[in-house]
């Protein structure tokens, strides 16, 4: 929770600058046509998930980086492809499937998550400082780090190092279907870099648990050119 309230002081700190800021129209150049490059700060709120069966899972809220890749058609409209990861911690309840049923086990863990979503945005005003929505779908994946079988020998072709061989351990993981759409402010604080910053809602579809969704905010520093 702490992360959370941190994260949104940093958020309206920046949307309170850039809606106080006057002094960028002398400096400003249109970002029609042009791509940009912006390096991402996340943030993803805990949220419970319930699962077939009565097993639940409490994913705890975590910061995490990103950085994408965009291209303004205009002053308005923009397509962005985005790469995201975080590592969020999470507590289980597992139910027993016996008859009679055993005791709800616990354990907890961490997760490794990462995610690539293609975005449309549109920015409402032509201008240095601009409100702006936003969409998109992907897909991400989910590693619980929980192995389901002995490590493995293999051996491969690295193209650094050459013939090698080392062990795996595979783990439950999935990858899913996820989608996203947020609001936000931009704030273009030079000609060639701007600010961007953001909260929505984020759904991924869980195997057994249907979709499930996410708060999501980000700060985004970025580069045109």
């Amino acid at each position: 929770m702490r992360r959370k309230y941190v994260l949104i002081s940093v958020l309206i700190a920046v949307l309170s600058v850039v809606t106080t800021s006057t002094a960028q129209a002398d400096t400003y150049r249109s970002r029609a046509e042009r791509w940009e490059f912006t390096v991402q700060m996340r943030y993803l709120d805990g949220q419970t998930m319930s699962f077939d069966g009565g097993t639940s899972l409490d994913v705890n809220s975590d910061v995490g980086w990103g950085f994408g890749f965009g291209y303004n058609f205009n002053e308005h409209l923009a397509l962005n492809f985005d790469v995201g990861w975080s590592s969020p911690s999470y507590d289980a309840t597992i139910v027993s499937a016996d008859t009679p049923p055993l005791a709800d086990q616990r354990a907890s863990g961490e997760l490794s998550t990462s995610s690539l979503h293609l975005n449309l945005l549109y920015n409402f005003i032509a201008g240095p400082i601009t409100p702006f929505v936003t969409a998109g779908i992907g897909s991400t994946f989910v590693d619980s780090n929980i192995a389901y079988g002995p490590p493995s020998n293999s051996c491969w072709y690295d193209p650094y190092w050459g013939y090698y061989c080392g062990y795996y351990q595979p783990t439950y993981s999935e990858n899913r279907f996820s989608y996203n759409a947020s609001l936000g402010v931009r704030w273009d604080l030079a000609r060639d870099s701007f600010l961007r910053a953001s909260i929505g809602s984020y759904w991924i579809d869980m195997k057994n648990s249907g979709s499930q969704n996410f708060t999501s905010g980000r700060l985004e520093v970025g580069f045109m050119f």
